[in-house]
């Protein structure tokens, strides 16, 4: 907290490789729901998980050690690239392409 204002920040996450059948989606909405993010979670036209989360910026950290350390146990390879932003998109609830 800044001045009584908390911190927020945005991740733009990509992840490839791996994807199919590694329940990276799953796991993605599950830690974001526990750390109070909002976002989505989908798998994209070329075929990569695509995942934009938004919320606290210690949240946030977290939720990218998650990302570093591999997402899921069942995935061989852990590749993905990030990007950071200070704005915010609003998002209300974390969503993704499955249940």
């Amino acid at each position: 907290m800044v001045g009584g204002i908390s911190l927020n920040k945005r991740a733009s996450i990509k992840f490839f490789g791996d994807v199919y059948g590694t329940g990276y989606r799953f796991f993605i909405k599950q830690k974001a729901i526990e750390l109070g993010l909002k976002g989505y979670c989908r798998l994209n036209a070329a075929e990569q998980i695509e995942v934009e989360v938004e919320g606290a910026e210690k949240a946030l950290n977290e939720f990218l050690l998650f990302v570093q350390k591999g997402v899921s146990p069942q995935a061989d390879s852990n590749s993905f690239s990030l990007e950071l932003y200070d704005d915010l998109k609003g998002y209300v609830r974390m969503e993704s392409d499955i249940v």
